[in-house]
């Protein structure tokens, strides 16, 4: 049946090592194994499309989290995946006409992002307790530039919450912008029914095709920049970098 393991190829064992990996109680295994057989329901040995690309997918994220997180990142790969999947898929439908997505608003996007920033400030401090406090003066730095250097490592830690939220929306919002100001030029233009009118009118409408490849490529891209500084960040409330 599609739910055999032998048909993708996977060893009965893979359910029992992921435990041990992810550090799973015994009671667990049956739900762990029964959540693989659910995930490989349909795969093939050779993939079709739609399975290769959720399969580059999954090593992107997973190749991200290593890179950032180390061999330990392998923990956070769920997280990761959810959080670029659920903003790329924003992202792209915020270019649909007459629809509008939370990340689109920067309002939206920075509460969501210090989410993030709380929930780690949170874990470091509760993995590090006072040693937390190192984070906000360099190794080796001189004692007495602690109250110039301080400030100046609060401020920016802080400050997080703030850019990597702003820079999301900001940049989905200024795309949107000039897509509007082009189409709404473009209908005036037309509407003129001149022949200028009608050729520049033209002309916008031509231009609107490149810039919504763009956007795209755009929306994709930040939905990545978004999730690779997440996982910076988680590193250094690990390792007080």
């Amino acid at each position: 049946g599609s739910g055999d393991w032998s048909a993708v190829g996977c060893s009965s064992d893979l359910s029992s090592g992921i435990n041990a990996e992810y550090g799973l109680a015994p009671k667990d295994e049956m739900t762990s194994r029964g959540a693989l057989l659910q995930a490989a329901e349909g795969m093939r040995v050779i993939p079709t499309r739609g399975q290769a690309a959720k399969e580059q997918l999954y090593m992107f994220i997973q190749d991200l989290c290593k890179q950032n997180l180390g061999e330990d990142g392998y923990r956070y790969f769920p997280f990761a995946l959810g959080l670029f999947t659920t903003i790329g898929f924003c992202n792209v439908t915020n270019l649909l006409p007459y629809v509008e997505m939370p990340t689109q608003i920067i309002g939206c996007t920075v509460a969501m992002s210090t989410t993030l920033i709380a929930g780690l400030t949170i874990k470091a401090i509760a993995k590090h307790k006072l040693n937390f406090a190192s984070f906000f003066f360099p190794a080796g730095a001189p004692v007495g530039l602690a109250p110039l250097l301080v400030p100046v490592e609060t401020i920016s830690f802080f400050s997080r919450a703030i850019s990597l939220g702003v820079r999301l929306g900001a940049n989905l919002t200024a795309g949107h912008m000039i897509m509007h100001i082009i189409s709404d030029f473009g209908a005036q233009m037309l509407a003129s029914g001149t022949i200028g009118g009608g050729i520049g009118g033209a002309f916008c409408c031509a231009a609107l095709v490149p810039i919504t490849i763009l956007e795209m490529a755009v929306a994709c891209v930040q939905a990545y920049v978004f999730c690779m500084l997440t996982t910076m960040y988680m590193k250094d409330a690990h390792e007080l970098h």
